[in-house]
Formats: C-alpha cells, sequence, structure tokens
C-alpha cells in the first residue's frame, strides 16, 4: 500500500527565511501518519533548508502548472498525493504560485481554492476593482505605471492617498502621501530602491491584467504602484477559515500601537479580543468581512483579513490567503482552541466535520474573557543586525506566553519594510496593560545593529 502524502512547493529561496509555513503544516501533517514532501524550483541556493524538514525534496524545470503535474505523475507508483498546497501569498519572480497550484489541484481533483480569487487577493488593485463592482464599501483607487499615471491617478483618487505596491509583502513601500510632492517623492524611492527590498521576491513578475471595462492594464514590479483613498479609524484584522464556500470569521484583533516610518508601516501592538469595538461593531466587522471574502470568491483556504473601522462602517485594506504573521496562529489557539495548520490540513485532506468544529471555536471566541496581546520589536535604523540583549526579561515576566527572536547575522534596512527582531505573545488585562507591558520590553531589551559605514 502507498503511503500517503502532501507536496508542498516552496518558493521562498532568500537569504534569510521569510515565513514559516511549511514546516508547520509538515507537523500537522506527521502527527496524521503523511509524509511530507516539498518540490522547488531547480538552481535553489538554500536546497538544504528543504531538506530538513521534508521527507523527500523534487527539483522542477520551471515553476508551472505542468511542472506540478509532471513531479505527481512521477510520485504516482511511490506516494498516494493528497493534497498539494503553496503559501498561496507568495507571487514570486517565478510567477504565482498560488494560483498554479490551485490550477493543478483542480486537474487532478484535489481540494483548491480558485485561482481567479487567490490572484484578486494578492493583487490589490484587482481586490478594490472586485469590490467596487459588488458595490462593497471599500475607497478610490488607481494603478500608475509611471510619473504622468500617478500624478493623473492622485487627482482621481484625492490627498491624503495610500501609496503601495499592488503585490507586496512586509509592508514594504508603504507610505501615507499628503501631497504631490511627498508622492512623488515616495515613487521615485519604489523605483530606485524596490529591490533592495529582503520581500522584493513578493512583487511578482510581469502581466497583463483581466480587462475590465474595456481598459488594458500591465502590471510591472518595481514600476507598478496602487493609489488608494486614505482610510481613517482603529486597525484591525479578522482571521478567517473557508470551509469550502462557506466562510466563518472568527478571531478579530485590534492594532492597538502603529508607527509610520519612510517607507512602511509598523505593527507594533495588538490585542484580542479588541477593546475598541463593541460587540454589535464586532459582528458588523464579522459580516463586512464575510461578505468581501464572498465577492473575491474564496474557497477552501485560511484569510488573514485586515481593515480599518470608519465611521461608515469597516473598509478592508487588504485580504491575504494565508494564516496571518506575527502570532496569529497563538490567537487562533488560546482564543478558538483551534490550531490553523491542522484546520488547513483538514480542509486539504476534505475530512467531514470541519463546519462543525469552526463553529465550535467560534462559540469559544464569543465567551471568551482572557485578552492577550502581540507585540513585535522592530530596528530603530538599518544596518547589520547582531543580535539582542536582555531576552531573559522575558522568561521571567509571567504575562509572556512565548516569543521567537530574528537569527542575526544580516543586513536589514529599517526604513522600507518590516523586520520582526522579536515577536513576543502574552496575556493581558486590558490595553493600557498590553502598552504597559510593550514599553516594558522594549526599554529591557538592547538592539545590536552596527550601523553600515560612510
Amino acid at each position: 500500500m502507498k503511503p500517503e502524502a502532501i507536496l508542498f512547493i516552496d518558493v521562498d529561496d532568500s537569504a534569510a527565511v521569510r515565513y514559516s509555513y511549511r514546516e508547520p503544516h509538515f507537523a500537522a501533517a506527521r502527527a496524521n501518519g503523511l509524509s511530507c514532501l516539498t518540490a522547488g524550483v531547480a538552481g535553489r541556493k538554500h536546497l538544504q533548508r528543504l531538506r530538513d524538514d521534508s521527507d523527500e525534496v523534487f527539483l522542477l524545470d520551471t515553476l508551472s502548472e505542468d511542472a506540478i503535474l509532471n513531479v505527481v505523475g512521477q510520485l504516482d507508483g511511490r506516494y498516494h498525493v493528497r493534497g498539494i498546497f503553496c503559501q498561496a501569498g507568495h507571487p514570486s519572480a517565478l510567477g504565482e504560485v498560488g494560483c498554479m497550484v490551485a490550477r493543478a489541484c483542480q486537474r487532478l481533483g484535489l481540494v483548491y481554492s480558485r485561482p481567479e480569487a487567490i490572484a484578486a487577493c494578492n493583487n490589490k488593485f484587482l481586490m478594490r476593482r472586485v469590490l467596487q463592482g459588488q458595490g462593497l464599501r471599500s475607497v478610490p483607487f488607481a494603478l500608475c505605471n509611471n510619473e504622468q499615471e500617478l500624478q493623473a491617478g492622485a487627482e482621481r483618487v484625492g490627498y491624503p492617498l495610500i501609496a503601495k505596491p499592488p503585490f507586496g509583502g512586509a509592508s514594504a513601500f508603504i507610505k501615507k502621501c499628503s501631497d504631490w510632492a511627498q508622492l512623488r517623492q515616495h515613487y521615485a524611492q519604489f523605483v530606485s530602491g524596490h529591490g533592495a527590498a529582503a520581500y522584493a521576491d513578493f512583487y511578482g513578475c510581469v502581466h497583463s491584467l483581466p480587462e475590465a471595462d474595456g481598459q488594458r492594464h500591465d502590471y510591472i514590479p518595481g514600476r507598478s504602484i496602487l493609489l488608494e483613498g486614505y482610510i481613517p479609524g482603529v486597525e484591525g484584522s479578522v482571521e478567517c477559515v473557508i470551509a469550502g464556500e462557506r466562510i466563518h470569521a472568527l478571531v478579530i484583533n485590534e492594532k492597538l500601537l502603529l508607527t509610520e516610518r519612510s517607507g512602511t508601516v509598523l505593527e507594533n501592538l495588538l490585542i484580542s479580543p479588541p477593546t475598541s469595538f463593541t460587540q454589535a461593531e464586532c459582528e458588523q466587522i464579522r459580516q463586512y468581512a464575510v461578505a468581501c471574502l464572498r465577492a473575491v470568491g474564496l474557497t477552501n483556504a485560511v484569510v488573514h483579513f485586515e481593515f480599518r473601522m470608519t465611521d461608515e462602517g469597516p473598509v478592508v485594506i487588504e485580504i491575504n490567503p494565508r494564516v496571518g504573521g506575527l502570532y496569529v496562529n497563538a490567537a487562533f489557539r488560546d482564543l478558538a482552541g483551534l490550531n490553523p495548520y491542522q484546520v488547513y490540513l483538514a480542509l486539504l485532506l476534505g475530512e467531514p466535520g470541519i463546519d462543525a468544529q469552526l463553529e465550535a471555536g467560534a462559540r469559544r471566541v464569543a465567551e471568551a474573557g482572557q485578552h492577550y496581546a502581540m507585540l513585535a520589536i522592530y530596528p530603530q535604523h538599518s544596518g547589520h543586525y547582531r543580535g539582542i540583549e536582555g531576552v531573559q526579561c522575558l522568561d521571567r515576566n509571567p504575562s509572556v506566553l512565548e516569543y521567537a527572536q530574528l537569527a542575526p547575522g544580516h543586513f536589514i534596512d529599517a526604513d522600507i519594510e518590516e523586520h520582526y527582531l522579536l515577536k513576543c505573545w502574552a496575556k493581558v488585562d486590558d490595553a493600557a496593560h498590553a502598552r504597559a507591558l510593550h514599553d516594558e520590553i522594549q526599554q529591557d531589551l538592547h538592539i545590536l545593529i552596527s550601523p553600515v559605514a560612510g
């Protein structure tokens, strides 16, 4: 009898690992007795990373739907492949892996997310266009590929506005602009410096977007930028699971502290359950998230949905077809009693009873009396990161449940994207307690960054 297996398609070949995604899903799979296989494109620089936690590693000649299908065909005599997945929020320079995996799964009769929906989630221009077409609350927007289009787009959208890459990761090159001079300067910084971002691969590849109203739009990494009307209000996220087509909006996180840098916006402190939203507002937020996810057509996914609560109601910022970062996994665990990696694995395997499990998680969230905070420590300036002194204070702090550090030894640019030097998950009494804990930890830690000479 052939062993049952899952196959992960990995496109993260960066010097420092960009996300922990394959590993926790593999841990859940092994607990279910599955073999864990990984495929990556030949010529990778960091192949050993894949071998460290995979039962077998396979190399693709190219990243494509056909290449994925060919690997599955080669495995047919040795494994029963039950599911294929990837980090669907990473549209790499080699192509949109999430869409390729979805189409391959569709052809193989495996569980998949709709490829058009993944494309709409990853490209914020397409997301805005879908919401506009469905009449859902959103903001004015424009996609621009040069300075002339930028100025015309800004006049249509109006100031203040947010300028950011349509694709992207780690909040790279995001800026609130109040006038043309700021926008023009930010665009120049983006065009000249986009390749220096550690998450530059997330910009994707050159392609033409589906036409709408007879208009054609080309997407060019490092050139295309999205303008959006500025959204005032308290920012938050909704952690959702879509089982088939049924959407479960579960945990709401409120962002208590955000800081702006010259080219990025950093999330310093979050609390869950939220303290600024009433119960009625939380219900409104969940209903809006469900409506947006239904509009883009996403299926079979764990989703990180970001929004701001305005006077008119919630307005979406972005829809990520993946588990959220920081300690969103811990929020699922401690508030909903769910392991998001096990849940996604159950979706991939088509296991029964998922809806009942998610409904029980929603009830547990509704009854939650304990607040939790997730916080992040970022670099104050660019340079070579050498580590952190004073982390022993976290071991002694009774509020801290877990924490993790960025591995030292590489250059970081503090101004163009987020770098979690340290992230922390803690029990707190309320928002004031969360803020005090953040300030205390920030004072007790000493970040070692050597400035670049010259």
